[in-house]
């Protein structure tokens, strides 16, 4: 009776490959990442820093985690936008994928083996530790025919840790980094760059208010307790946003 669709991104899929618009209901999804105990979490930075030879507090650290497929950018960032950074901003990257071999030619091909730490797969806590200790996440996603990103939670799961977000406005990303993060025109390379370092420049009281800002933002939109509630208004035969 009825199709819940996780973004107006898929709804307007959904709608277009013909099922019908009555039946579409739109359902974010929840974001509740694991946290962990001061002392692990500060054991954990200290045996990355040690390893990678960073410093997090003092380094400027962007992040990106996710499957490295091509919609995602991130080849194509370290080609085009990492060379406008200044060279005390360094580029941790996670995840696995078909992208892989092209970013480490990447990273290589530019040079820059003591800018960007290419992890592969991750465990969960240190996951969870880099969430907590770098400074902006970022989501330079590319559009590709026929692969989109429905939603993302990655970025959010970041946001929730008080972790700020610059992204490329597509696909569903203009739908959750609505607040506490920066959309930047798809392809600009040049206003991505531009924001990260807008960001860095704000002071030490300014950037807390921004992590405050998307922490709270997404702890109030996205909690797994208000989609169960969701689901069960259209269960009952009710709008899934009915007070």
């Amino acid at each position: 009776e009825k199709v819940v669709v996780i973004s107006q991104n898929t709804y307007r899929i959904t709608a277009d490959v013909g099922v019908d618009e009555a039946k579409l209901e739109t359902i974010y999804l929840g974001v509740e990442p694991p946290t962990l105990p001061s002392d692990q979490l500060r054991a954990l930075r200290q045996r990355f820093a040690e390893q990678h030879a960073i410093r997090f507090g003092q380094d400027r650290l962007l992040f990106m985690f996710g499957r490295q497929v091509r919609r995602k950018g991130m080849a194509d960032f370290i080609e085009r936008g990492m060379p406008m950074l200044a060279d005390d901003i360094k580029l941790i990257v996670g995840g696995q994928g078909p992208e892989a071999e092209r970013i480490a030619a990447a990273r290589s091909e530019l040079g820059f083996e003591e800018r960007i730490f290419v992890l592969g797969r991750v465990p969960d806590d240190e996951l969870t530790m880099l969430r907590y200790s770098c400074d902006l996440f970022i989501m330079p996603n590319i559009r590709v025919p026929n692969d989109v990103e429905g939603f993302g939670q990655t970025q959010l799961e970041c946001m929730h840790a008080g972790m700020p977000v610059v992204a490329f406005a597509v696909d569903a990303l203009t739908e959750s980094v609505r607040e506490g993060g920066y959309l930047v025109e798809p392809d600009d390379y040049a206003a991505f760059a531009a924001q990260i370092d807008a960001y860095f420049a704000l002071d030490r009281e300014d950037r807390e208010a921004v992590r405050q800002s998307c922490r709270a933002y997404v702890r109030a939109n996205y909690t797994w307790d208000a989609a169960a509630d969701q689901y069960m208004h259209v269960f009952e035969g009710r709008s899934p946003h009915a007070h």
